[in-house]
């Protein structure tokens, strides 16, 4: 039967495969998230511990270290709790290169929480983190098969990580990662007088698991992420409301520091993605359930379609009912045709989900510059075919029996009655002609946005930057347990520079400069391209403009050759203490200054929040002493590219980190000096270390590849939309003229012009449509004035009309074959079947 109707069935099987491709990824990537457990010995018990902030309840926070020690020996319900913070480490072998490598500092506690034994040697221990004990590593299988060569003899073997010498005690299993993709671990050594970590220079800041720096919550030391294992019998309920209880007494006991905390503890895993809340994970469901959604949408609109065609086998149901087939056996029948269906649509978008796994899990791991947490895993698994299983059930019962249930209700009663006539025909209702309806205003609603995202992503992605970017290379430079996440201090809020990494830098940009393979040396605050966005104030026309700001050397805008338009650019004496020099971009004179005069005027960085002018958290007044071009993609999707300002920056003014741009001579490949930029930089100063580090060409091939990907995704969904309108038209169309086929007849037979018999059918489709634009029309303004009212002006306006002008062209050109028919019909044809 199926295969008698191949152009339903393609449109049917198109649809609904994309529909639970979309929900097989978003299920499949909520599961991997929020539903996954460690692959370890019960590890569904292991849980986490942070405070939540009665103040600020979107901002959850890490232990601090005396809390941790607090918690250590009093918490029940909770064993083995351990700490970690990660660190990125340059890893030096005598005779084997340099590296950058993920360490993980943990408590010994950690490792028998994991249960798992070392192939060689032995883990750490709680000697380990004592004071003056020997520093030790465990390393990771991958590790010591790659950098090592499997060497049996590996245990004793000193290796130096950063400016620190430490001997291998053990080798851990192939695919043990934890606590979150670590592959070499040392002891978390704990002074716990000082509430500080034993050798930790900075003696009461070091950097927590997830990248920050600072003391942590409760003023008891550094941020650490502490972990432990549910007791036997205990539940999390259990365990919350024994550290609620806990937290009641330290808040009773240290006001000062915890009275706005209030402890929970969560599964393990979620912290690591920000879900740090009951509220976060509802969310995720509640997203997970709307994408199922789609596909009952897509299904009532595939059912319209089946409708009609069942309607059309009015005759053949009733002769079957006739012959003795129950009701039960001919909706049977239809879900039989209709689950086939869906199962092929299912195996569509099974593969199509697949193939959206994969390339996301490369895209995000290149995007964050290490794997996704070793427990995600987006392959399909049971969960997932069973949902996609439950998918394609519940299309294939929205698809097939609920056009049979109508089909075999009052009308296969009349049906019966009039068996011997062809005079009996089956009525779609106005609730079914009304789908046709909505589903037009839905289109008519949401393209237009797509559309917009579609062609802004295709001409970012296309898009090239100004400058050579097959020749840089771009890092984040930081000295030793500084954070990889710290970049320049807040506009107007200069900070105390550490004479080391101040001497380290400039001898590491010397080196550099002196090597003849490098053609310039740059430090910004951000690559060019990755701002971040700031308010700024400008004099004359006050607060609420937002730019991208950048913090760059005065040698910056010659490394990248971006010429001066007007102006000057930054010299030396700009940088000093006190300067109130800017420079901008062509954009920002138009979308800021809105092309007026440029040199002289006077802007101030008000930030990301409420200030208003004069307010303290106001920087001072800049000067605009220059002009250049753009010269890099503008971020994000903006229709026009985004206004910049930069401010000029010294080497005395860098805190702990600063990003470096590196640009090779012609000919030179940025890719192999890859490796060699490690081991200057450990020649300079062992401590200094890398993240980030990759090729500008690298980040541009990632960036439209995002960007492709998001196009095409844009674009399925589109065209579903569209195919499953034209063929609902199409499905109405012809049922229209199936039905009227007689008074057609006969309406030529005395005499009618085509004009009119096909003005008649057109106006079916004609009302159908107009009624859907119009709504469409309505709902689409409110959405894009909710989105910031971007397509309602410019060259985005039309967006709206073309979407439009689309819907009316494809409804019409459905409905234009049926009409042909219509014409075709023999008066004599039509009064013999009669």
């Amino acid at each position: 039967m199926l295969g008698e109707y191949p152009g339903l069935s393609l449109v049917s099987v198109i649809g609904i495969s994309v529909a639970i491709a979309i929900g097989a990824s978003g299920f499949g990537f909520i599961h991997a998230l929020l539903d996954a457990s460690l692959p370890l010995d019960a590890g569904e018990r292991v849980v986490s511990l942070q405070y939540a902030d009665a103040r600020n309840p979107g901002s959850p926070a890490r232990l601090s270290l005396h809390d941790f020690l607090a918690r250590r020996e009093g918490l029940e319900s909770v064993r083995d709790l351990s700490a970690f913070v990660g660190e990125d480490r340059t890893l030096c072998i005598p005779g084997g290169g340099v590296a950058l490598v993920r360490v993980a500092r943990m408590t010994a506690s950690g490792f028998r929480l994991a249960r798992v034994p070392p192939i060689l040697g032995r883990p750490l221990l709680d000697e380990d983190e004592r004071p003056g004990a020997p520093p030790v590593v465990v390393i990771g299988y991958g590790e010591w098969q790659r950098r090592f060569g499997g060497d049996p003899g590996i245990i004793g073997r000193p290796v130096r990580l950063d400016a620190t010498v430490h001997t291998v005690i053990g080798v851990m299993p192939d695919g043990y990662h934890f606590p979150v993709n670590h592959s070499y671990w040392v002891p978390l050594g704990i002074n716990a007088a000082a509430h500080a970590f034993v050798g930790d220079p900075g003696g009461g800041g070091d950097r927590s698991a997830d990248g920050r720096l600072g003391v942590g919550v409760g003023g008891g030391g550094p941020e650490v992420f502490v972990f432990g294992r549910l007791a036997d019998g205990v539940t999390l309920e259990q365990a919350q409301a024994e550290l609620a209880t806990i937290g009641q007494r330290m808040a009773a006991s240290n006001p000062e520091t915890h009275e706005h905390l209030r402890p929970r503890i969560l599964p393990y895993t979620h912290p690591f993605i920000g879900i740090d809340t009951p509220a976060t994970a509802l969310a995720m469901r509640a997203f997970q359930f709307a994408l199922g959604l789609l596909l009952v949408l897509v299904s009532v609109n595939v059912a319209v379609l089946v409708y009609a065609r069942t309607a059309a086998r009015a005759g053949e149901i009733a002769v079957r009912s006739a012959l003795g087939a129950s009701r039960r056996r001919v909706v049977t029948q239809l879900f039989a045709e209709a689950l086939v269906l869906s199962l092929a649509a299912a195996l569509v978008g099974v593969a199509m989900a697949s193939v959206v796994f994969t390339r996301a899990e490369d895209f995000l791991a290149r995007a964050m510059d290490q794997p996704l947490p070793f427990w995600v895993d987006l392959r399909l698994s049971p969960p997932l075919v069973t949902y996609v299983a439950g998918l394609a059930i519940l299309a294939a019962v929205i698809v097939g029996v609920l056009p049979a249930l109508k089909a075999t209700g009052r009308e296969l009663q009349g049906a019966l009655q009039q068996l011997s006539s062809r005079a009996y025909q089956m009525q779609l209702g106005r609730t079914w002609t009304s789908l046709i309806v909505v589903q037009v205003a839905v289109a008519v609603a949401a393209l237009p946005s797509a559309l917009y995202v579609a062609v802004q992503a295709v001409r970012r992605g296309a898009a090239e930057a100004a400058y050579p970017a097959d020749q840089f290379l771009r890092a984040v430079v930081s000295l030793e347990r500084d954070v990889e996440s710290a970049r320049l201090p807040s506009a107007g809020k200069p900070a105390a520079s550490p004479s080391r990494f101040v001497r380290s830098a400039s001898e590491l940009r010397r080196r550099l400069v002196a090597d003849p393979a490098i053609a310039g040396v740059a430090f910004a605050s951000s690559f060019p391209g990755n701002e971040r966005v700031t308010r700024i104030e400008v004099d004359g026309i006050g607060t609420g403009k937002w730019v991208w700001v950048n913090q760059i050397d005065t040698s910056l805008f010659a490394v990248f050759d971006v010429p001066v338009l007007a102006g000057r650019g930054f010299v030396e004496s700009d940088a000093a203490p006190g300067s109130n020099t800017v420079i901008v971009d062509r954009a920002f004179v138009e979308r800021v200054l809105g092309g007026g005069p440029v040199l002289g005027r006077r802007v101030r960085v008000v930030g990301s929040g409420e200030a208003t002018p004069g307010a303290d958290s106001a920087g001072p007044w800049l000067e605009i002493v220059g002009v250049v071009p753009e010269f890099t993609v503008p971020p994000g999707l903006e229709s026009s590219p985004a206004p910049k300002l930069y401010r000029p920056l010294a080497l005395t003014e860098i805190p702990v980190g600063v990003t470096l741009a590196i640009r090779m001579r012609p000919g030179a490949s940025p890719s192999a000096f890859l490796g060699r930029l490690p081991e200057i930089a450990a020649s300079v100063d062992p401590a200094l270390r890398f993240q980030e580090l990759q090729t500008a060409a690298d980040v541009e091939r990632e960036r439209r590849q995002g960007l492709l990907y998001l196009a095409l995704a844009v674009v399925a969904v589109t065209g579903s939309v569209l195919l499953l309108s034209a063929a609902g038209i199409y499905a109405m169309m012809s049922f229209t003229v199936a039905r009227r086929r007689r008074e057609i007849g006969i309406r030529a037979a005395l005499g009618a012009a085509p004009r009119r018999i096909l003005g008649a059918i057109f106006a079916r489709a004609v009302a159908q449509l107009g009624s859907g634009m119009v709504a469409g029309l309505g709902v689409g303004v409110v959405v894009v004035k909710a989105m910031g009212g971007e397509l309602l002006s410019g060259e985005s306006a039309l967006y709206m009309a073309l979407v439009v002008a689309l819907m009316a062209a494809v409804g019409l050109l459905a409905a234009f074959v049926p009409a042909r028919w219509a014409l075709a019909i023999q008066p004599t044809e039509a009064l013999r079947e009669e």
